[in-house]
């Protein structure tokens, strides 16, 4: 047999070098995408790493203080501790009790029926009785187990149509009732994973039951946490007391995923006595579109709803600051990278003296005869320096208390549903007809177009008519009359014919312009921007009717009715400016203010906003006549007055309609402006009484007591101990 010898066939050298030229050139290329992707994009994939796990959260700053002119603290922040959950580290036990108790609130939110089992015996049941059914809800009515069925049909449907319906671990879909009752297999829990929102309500049942307190969070409100602020504590008790805080340290200090949590708060140590004026302050809103792209979480601060803490809110509430916190693609805490702290927030000092602020409010609560005591009193009082336009007080009455308004919904529910509106601030926004109170306007107005109607006199007389209509005065009620009297004496009874009379004698528009002097329908400017020069704005505040409609117009007008309206704090630099004879400041309530308590403190000047051209013979004779209504024997306000000092005032009655029931009732504002003392005033007061009797016997006799105490307590009387 032939043999075949199988020839080595030779490989080409070429061949093989190219191989390997292809080998490295393919290496080479490799080599070079790698060298871009890690050396040269490193930053941008790191930075797109940051993107992606790298949290912003905002952190608030503490807010800063309010305090009176003697540097008392009328508004303060103080530590609310909280029991904080820290979701993010109950991810991982898997529990049979927690998906019990999910199940239980899912039900629970479902037929809004609280279950008729405990959380103890939810325990017990699961510790002891596994694998046996536990009956959550017993004795459901037809009714009830009508809507229960109805809703598990709709929670166990079918995601698409022809599609199985789905499964309620926990749950018989086939027999979803055992006879009346709900009943969960809490055997078909045993081997299920756990979601952290039932971990987390089972840590909080457990904290609760080692506590004794009832559950502030719902499981809802749990789910709704970790979906959107997981990075952030759960505060499951907030404002907790020293007693919880104690129980708390001694029986849950070592259970994981809980802390005690500090939070900053506002207190008002003056309670009710400023809470107009200093306002509130309640959680701030979810962070503003424009912040949206700065902060990814807000740890919510507080911020001013009214008063003070709303329009200077920017100045107290401070810089805030933030954290970056390192979180995985579950939204997982896993470290903090920075922090920079937040700027506390700026001060205010006011011209107000909380002592006198509280004079101002007792003397609004004295009942006087006649007035229902079943009632609060409806009503303002405000008091300037008259020589330079400090508010000492500014009280409103009925008031309410800030501290409990902040943290109870149902204070604040109620409040709302107040038919007193307490929480009106009367004393800047009321707008109310001044009354009798506008007859020394219009009297200067007149004097000042002719000084010479001081000698002019006219007969009050019942029975007096302008056209057809009657026009009475107060006393006409009384069957009497003022008799023949001059613009002194018609202050000093109040007579509404003198006024009539002069009105139709001079005119609207002397009365007019002398009320735009002194302020009447105009900005106040009490809340200035502090940062910016005094001026005095084109704003619109109250009612100055620009023209008379008639003659019956122009008379009413002139006894403070019809179309004008005022506030209180208007009607006190009315009396002020009378008292300093003829210089409109504009009322300063801020005194001094700083950006940050190391700063020192910027002065807040006091401005005039005009002199009014006021003749001085016209000036004396309307003071001569508000003197003698305190002080002369027929005054209409003799009850004002007090021992050793002089007061001079005017006292009103303004006549309304209200709506009570179906039928519409005649009622009255009672006020009182006035200064004292006489000849070198240190205070201003506006007072008004809503449905009062009138300004002499409902006013009068509170503005008594009022400069009795406020004398005393600047050493011009003596004290009921004998100290001057």
């Amino acid at each position: 047999m032939a043999m075949r010898v199988r020839q080595k066939k030779q490989r080409s050298v070429l061949v093989i070098w190219a191989a390997f030229g292809m080998m490295l050139l393919g290496m080479s290329v490799l080599a070079k995408e790698l060298w871009h992707l890690q050396v040269q994009e490193k930053s941008g994939f790191d930075a797109d790493f940051m993107r992606q796990s790298v949290r912003r959260i905002r952190l608030p700053a503490v807010r800063g203080k309010i305090f009176d002119t003697n540097g008392k603290v009328l508004a303060d922040s103080i530590p609310t501790y909280n029991i904080a959950i820290y979701t993010e580290e109950l991810r991982t036990p898997r529990s049979t009790l927690a998906n019990t108790l999910g199940l239980i609130h899912e039900i629970w939110q479902r037929i809004e029926r609280r279950p008729d089992v405990s959380y103890r015996e939810i325990k017990e049941h699961v510790k002891l009785s596994l694998d046996k059914p536990l009956t959550v809800w017993e004795n459901l009515t037809p009714e009830e187990q009508s809507v229960w069925l109805a809703l598990l049909d709709q929670w166990t449907a079918p995601k698409t149509a022809g599609g199985s319906r789905r499964t309620v671990y926990g749950l018989d879909t086939e027999k979803p009732l055992q006879g009346n009752s709900i009943v969960i297999h809490t055997k078909d829990l045993e081997d299920r994973s756990t979601s952290t929102a039932a971990n987390t309500l089972e840590l909080i049942y457990e904290i609760a039951d080692r506590i004794g307190i009832p559950r502030q969070v719902s499981y809802q409100d749990i789910k709704n946490h970790i979906l959107a602020r997981r990075p952030l504590p759960l505060m499951a008790w907030e404002n907790i007391t020293p007693e919880v805080m104690a129980k708390w340290a001694d029986s849950c200090s070592s259970l994981a995923a809980t802390d005690i949590y500090y939070k900053p708060s506002r207190t008002f140590p003056e309670g009710d006595a400023m809470a107009h004026l200093i306002g509130f302050t309640l959680e701030a809103d979810a962070i503003r579109e424009e912040e949206g792209e700065q902060f990814h979480f807000d740890l919510r601060d507080i911020e001013g709803r009214k008063g003070l803490e709303s329009t200077y809110n920017e100045l107290l509430q401070g810089e805030p600051g933030y954290q970056l916190v390192q979180i995985d693609v579950s939204g997982f805490h896993h470290g903090t990278l920075q922090t920079t702290p937040p700027k506390p927030g700026g001060d205010l000092e006011l011209t107000i003296d909380a002592t006198i602020q509280q004079f101002a409010m007792e003397a609004l609560a004295m009942k006087q005869p006649g007035e229902d005591t079943s009632l609060p009193v409806r009503g303002a009082c405000v008091i300037l320096d008259p020589n330079n336009g400090d508010v000492l007080a500014m009280a409103s009455s009925p008031s309410f208390d800030p501290n409990i308004y902040m943290v109870s919904p149902a204070y604040r529910r109620a409040l709302m549903e107040d038919p007193s509106k307490r929480t009106y601030h009367r004393a800047v926004f009321g707008q109310y007809p001044p009354g009798s109170t506008f007859k020394p306007i219009a009297a200067l107005g007149v004097l000042r177009e002719d000084p010479t109607y001081s000698e002019v006199t006219h007969k009050c007389y019942n029975g007096f008519k302008v056209g057809k209509k009657q026009m009475r005065c107060w006393i006409h009620k009384r069957h009497g009359e003022h008799g023949e009297i001059n613009i002194r004496e018609a202050l000093m009874y109040s007579c509404n014919v003198f006024m009539f009379e002069m009105a139709l004698d001079k005119g609207y528009e002397p009365m007019r312009k002398m009320a735009e002097e002194f302020g009447i329908g105009q900005y106040a400017g009490i809340f200035p921007n502090l940062e910016e020069a005094p001026v005095q704005k084109d704003l619109k505040y109250g009612n100055l009717p620009e023209n008379s409609l008639n003659d019956i117009d122009a008379c009413n007008m002139a006894i403070g009715q019809g179309r004008i309206t005022v506030s209180p704090l208007q009607m006190a630099m009315v009396a002020a400016t009378i008292a300093n004879g003829g210089t409109l400041y504009r009322p300063r309530l801020v005194k001094k203010w700083r950006n940050t308590p190391d700063k020192e403190f910027i002065t807040n000047p006091t401005w005039a906003i005009r002199r009014i051209d006021i003749p001085v013979d016209a000036l004396e004779i309307v003071r001569g006549g508000m003197y003698d209504v305190v002080q002369h024997a027929k005054g209409t306000a003799r009850d004002a007055r007090v021992p050793e000092i002089e007061i001079a005032g005017k006292t009103g009655s303004a006549q309304y309609t209200k709506r009570v029931g179906e039928a519409v009732v005649a009622s009255t504002h009672t006020w009182m402006i006035s200064y004292a003392p006489f000849h070198f005033p240190r205070y201003a007061v506006a007072m008004i009484v809503e449905d009062g009797n009138s300004g002499g016997s409902t006013i009068a006799p509170r503005l008594s007591a009022l400069y009795k105490k406020l004398f005393e307590y600047d050493g011009t009387l003596a004290t009921p101990e004998g100290l001057r």
